[in-house]
């Protein structure tokens, strides 16, 4: 099995990537050129080097994969640089769609890493929810995962942007206890942060054992599939 990786530089790119290659999966991460000079992930022998626009170089690497995880997204920090929900949210999903759609005789694996709460509508979990459209559209076989706050402490993951992901301090503690309280268990997943390397081991385990498709898992499903 080989999985291409969009987001590879990311918080939970970082993270996914050795999680896969660990478990005897082969991955092509995928690096963009002004992330590849100053990221180890540039490097990699594996790695795709390229916009996803660049349709020459993004059909050829995923005819060679057997599954997508895509990973990729912005922050509020990039926005003066001219990124946008739109634009790094939604339309590279569409084109990684095109591309993983190309090749009918293989139907590739799609899991999209969106956010909790996106739905219709405007602005981040709107763009969110459009992306998740687009996948449920592709006729592939899909999963799309909503987990919460992002945690990186402890984690060996190193994002491009050098940014780690901390959640808020009494978050995580109210949080866990709520779980305490049975009819409120399922809740407090969902709600809870999540370390990445939780999040890329329930990732690998979906692409390993190729379900739940057609399925959008939230905390209450991630934290047990990681285990």
């Amino acid at each position: 099995m080989r999985i291409f990786v969009a987001g590879a530089t990311g918080a939970v790119g970082t993270v996914l990537v050795p999680e896969l290659r660990k478990s005897g999966i082969e991955v092509t991460p995928h690096v963009r050129p002004a992330t590849a000079a100053k990221h180890p992930m540039g490097k990699d022998p594996e790695a795709l080097i390229c916009d996803l626009g660049d349709i020459g170089k993004l059909h050829p690497a995923m005819a060679r994969c057997d599954g997508v995880a895509c990973l990729v997204g912005t922050m509020r920090s990039r926005f003066r640089n001219g990124d946008t929900y739109e634009s790094s949210d939604y339309l590279p999903v569409v084109e990684l769609v095109e591309a993983a759609t190309r090749d009918a005789k293989n139907a590739r694996h799609f899991v999209l890493l969106s956010a909790m709460g996106a739905r219709p509508g405007g602005g981040y979990l709107g763009w969110k929810f459009k992306a998740e459209e687009a996948v449920r559209g592709s006729g592939l076989p899909w999963t799309v995962v909503r987990p919460s706050f992002f945690d990186t402490r402890g984690t060996r993951s190193a994002p491009s942007h050098g940014e780690g992901r901390v959640p808020p301090p009494v978050v995580g503690g109210a949080l866990r206890a709520l779980g305490a309280i049975p009819a409120l268990r399922g809740m407090s997943y969902d709600l809870r942060p999540i370390p990445v390397d939780v999040l890329a081991r329930a990732i690998r385990r979906v692409f390993q054992e190729g379900q739940p498709t057609s399925a959008t898992l939230t905390g209450r499903v991630l934290w047990p599939l990681a285990r």
